[in-house]
């Protein structure tokens, strides 16, 4: 299909393209040079008349070549090939189409209908003149299919939501390499209720494919219902996922239909599977301004407990009296709680020991370093106390260091009974260093008073400071003291203690630096009584110089002071409490200097241990992970799950291999398949997922992998992980809200790029369109002659010769004839 035409065309060189003085110039020298031209010949003695005519017109054709030069005079092609093109439409067949607001009481997708079939004649014009294929779909439901869901008169108008959102990405994703496309077309009335995608966004990247959208609205703005009801369409957590007792904030959408204005209370609960169900956590008043999209925000604290917590909000019933659909007064998702980011306040004197211990604790990036330096009782600065909000930080890990009870209690005389809480109560870990200010204390010093008679601390430690270790007096004092440091046979194991992959390393690891040549032991040691009870007995210092066995035997591991000690104490054991009797741990750096860093390592991996232990993060060291793309989603609703393995250290485990179960409603493990997992191009793996049926599912995951850290030597590291996510069973309020909003119409088309019209205007529009061809698919015109000197081809050296022949043969005769 093509259409040609011709046309005549002049572009005169410069200094004669000059307007308007170009071409009146150009004539008069014409004009000029024909009449000199004519003078010269006439008066010359050998012009006879025959000669005269005969050179005169070769001399004027010369001339005519000329000026034709100047003025450049050619004949232009213009083809136009009717390229084959596409126009989208697409047509809202929701329930709210099925209303009569129309002329005569006339359905809204009638007179869509009506107007369609007006506008057949125009679209068959649109196929014969422009080559224009037009698309129509029908949209609705947000399982919109682009292969399936084509427009069919017959089809009524029932789908359960508006969901312009998904229709304009679904057909994003399928038109988005197509060159030829003159627009996309949406015909509704406006009452866009999807959820998944944000229509304004979709119609912005129609925009930058320079493919505009407009759209045509049908329906009035004052139709209503007098149906009320208060519903929570979404929740979203941030952060997602959120560390143990952080901030966290829930973002809520709510609809209002007839209840806009009202004040509601917002209640939120959690359930921890603690088997105590949910418990309340928060209740905040929400105004609903807006009858639809009302966004309401919750500030809250996390759990303080890692997993999968499922998460209740309800509007009650009994605030919203009317609401004809209670059941969406409720909303429930799952939050995973984590202990990602471990909180460490260090409470210390400056040193050589608090300065190695901050460097270790912060090469790890799981854990983020807080620190309050106290050389005195002096009263303390604002941001000392600041660090004491323990509401507002939420520590995992406290450790005290070489301070005294007087110095911690000028700060706040509460802080004792305060830490005591966030222990028994919270679950926070809590460390007491050696020095000399701290445990007993040290007499001769003003300031080393120790912890004696605060009982809010001397009743959670592992030890009784009362007590007399079996050693001489100046075990503690001896000048020149060098100590050992050695696990006790039963504790040799321990996560605290390991300082190897295998307890022959651990071993091998602790001789290292008790040994008397390596100039590594510690000097310095606390006295801190003797081991309670019901405390564990991790390790005990011995003075000698010989190096002593590792592990000690139990019977000379009764003959020696304890220099570590721990126990779990609280509500249900939560809080955990360690006791290093060891001042100068910073002296395990020096071994292997200056040919390695062994020492450095070792010294690391100790108070690394120290801390995870505390924070109940010793299990977590190979760490699997399974996270739902959403956390609530209808059914059919396409859901992916990243999933990963972390090595120690939180680097990603190399060469990973995951097993990923998806158990539906009424399946088990058992019988649930085992899911492909697929790599992305940013390196994470997914799994794709579509559940087909509303309920809790849950995620299984097992994973192996290869630490990838040089000291590691590739070792095995293994990881198991759950998540959990609810799918609903797709629920409408399309018939709530029954007005036509050809507002959002129009904001949907300036996001688009294109018009808003009314329904009425699609003929029209049509019309015009079919009298519009399209420029970008029409190719330039051809030009007969073609002037310019990279097109012309052979013309201008011809035209260059015909000139050359024209002046040469009139020269010729003129010579001939007598006549120069």
């Amino acid at each position: 299909m093509t259409d040609t035409e011709f046309f005549f065309s002049l572009k005169p060189a410069f200094p004669w393209s000059v307007y308007p003085l170009g071409w009146p110039a150009l004539g008069a020298v014409a004009g000029l040079l024909t009449v000199l031209t004519i003078w010269t010949y006439l008066g010359h003695p050998q012009a006879h008349r025959r000669r005269v005519l005969i050179v005169l017109t070769l001399r004027l054709l010369a001339l005519l070549v000329v000026l034709l030069t100047a003025v450049r005079p050619s004949v232009g092609v213009q083809e136009d090939p009717k390229l084959p093109s596409t126009l989208l439409m697409g047509v809202d067949l929701s329930e709210s189409m099925s209303v009569r607001d129309e002329i005569g009481g006339t359905a809204r997708i009638e007179a869509v209908r009506a107007t369609l079939t007006r506008a057949e004649p125009i679209i068959e014009e649109l196929k014969e003149k422009q080559n224009i294929d037009v698309i129509l779909y029908a949209f609705g439901s947000p399982d919109f299919s682009e292969d399936r869901d084509r427009y069919d008169p017959q089809k009524p108008a029932d789908a359960k939501r508006s969901d312009y959102g998904t229709y304009l990405n679904r057909t994003f994703q399928r038109w988005q390499t197509e060159r030829f496309l003159r627009g996309h077309l949406i015909i509704g009335d406006g009452i866009d209720n999807g959820t998944q995608f944000r229509a304004t966004e979709e119609a912005a990247r129609w925009k930058r494919l320079d493919t505009p959208i407009s759209t045509f609205s049908v329906g009035k703005r004052e139709t209503g219902s007098d149906a009320r009801d208060v519903a929570i369409t979404a929740i979203a957590a941030d952060p997602a996922p959120v560390p143990i007792k952080q901030d966290l904030t829930l973002k809520l959408v709510v609809n209002a239909f007839g209840f806009i204005g009202a004040n509601v209370p917002v209640k939120v609960q959690f359930d921890t599977g603690d088997g105590k169900g949910y418990q309340d956590v928060a209740t905040e008043r929400a105004t609903l301004a807006e009858e639809r999209d009302n966004t309401v925000l919750i500030s809250l604290k996390a759990p303080d407990l890692p997993g999968e917590v499922k998460v209740r909000v309800e509007i009650p019933i009994t605030s919203v009296p009317g609401d004809v659909a209670p059941a969406n007064n409720v909303i429930e998702s799952y939050l995973t709680v984590t202990r990602e980011g471990v909180r460490v306040l260090i409470v210390n004197r400056l040193s050589f020991e608090h300065a190695a211990i901050r460097r270790a604790l912060a090469a790890d990036k799981r854990i983020d370093v807080y620190e309050v330096i106290r050389q005195t009782d002096e009263p303390p600065s604002p941001s000392e106390r600041a660090a004491f909000d323990f509401q507002q930080q939420a520590y995992d890990v406290i450790i005290i260091g070489n301070i005294s009870g007087k110095q911690l209690t000028s700060i706040d005389p509460q802080l004792p009974a305060q830490i005591a809480e966030q222990v028994t109560k919270k679950g926070a870990g809590l460390l007491f260093t050696g020095g000399h200010a701290t445990f007993t204390g040290t007499p001769g010093y003003p300031d080393a008073t120790g912890w004696g008679g605060i009982t809010a601390i001397t009743d959670i430690l592992p030890v009784d400071l009362t007590g007399a270790p079996p050693v001489r007096a100046d075990f503690f004092t001896g000048r020149g003291n060098r100590y050992q440091y050695l696990p006790t046979a039963r504790e040799l194991p321990q996560y605290v203690n390991r300082l190897g992959a295998s307890e022959a390393d651990t071993i091998a690891s602790w001789l290292k630096l008790n040994s008397r040549d390596g100039f590594s032991r510690f000097t310095g040691l606390s006295r801190m009584g003797t081991v309670k009870p019901t405390a564990t007995l991790y390790a005990v210092a011995s003075d000698l110089r010989a190096d002593q066995p590792v592990p000690a035997p139990e019977a000379l591991s009764a003959t020696l002071p304890p220099v570590l000690a721990g126990h779990q104490i609280g509500d249900s054991n939560r809080g955990r409490v360690l006791a290093l009797a060891a001042q100068d741990t910073y002296l395990w750096q020096r071994l292997g200097q200056p040919q390695s860093d062994e020492g450095m390592q070792f010294h690391s991996q100790f108070w690394r241990q120290l801390v995870l232990w505390l924070a109940h993060q010793e299990e977590e060291e190979g760490a699997a992970f399974a996270r739902p793309e959403f956390r609530r989603l209808p059914v059919g609703g396409p859901q992916k799950i990243e999933v990963g393995l972390r090595a120690p250290g939180g680097a990603p485990a190399q060469n990973p291999q995951f097993e990923v179960k998806v158990i539906a409603p009424g399946e088990t493990a058992a019988t649930a398949r085992t899911r492909p997992v697929i790599p992305t191009a940013d390196g994470k793996f997914q799994v794709p997922y579509d559940p087909t049926r509303p309920g809790e599912y849950i995620v299984q995951l097992s994973a192996t992998g290869q630490n990838p850290a040089p000291e590691a030597a590739m070792a095995e590291v293994k990881g198991e992980a759950v998540a959990r996510f609810l799918v609903y069973a797709e629920t409408t309020d399309e018939m709530l809200r029954v007005a036509a909003e050809p507002l959002f119409l129009q904001k949907l088309a300036e996001a688009g790029g294109g018009t808003a019209h009314r329904l009425e205007e699609l003929p029209a529009f049509l019309k015009e369109l079919a009298n519009q061809p399209n420029s970008l698919m029409k190719p330039k015109p051809h030009f007969y002659p073609d002037w310019r000197r990279n097109h012309s081809g052979p013309f201008l050296p011809m035209w260059l010769v015909l000139f050359a022949l024209l002046l040469g043969g009139e020269w010729a005769l003129r010579r001939l004839w007598g006549m120069v």
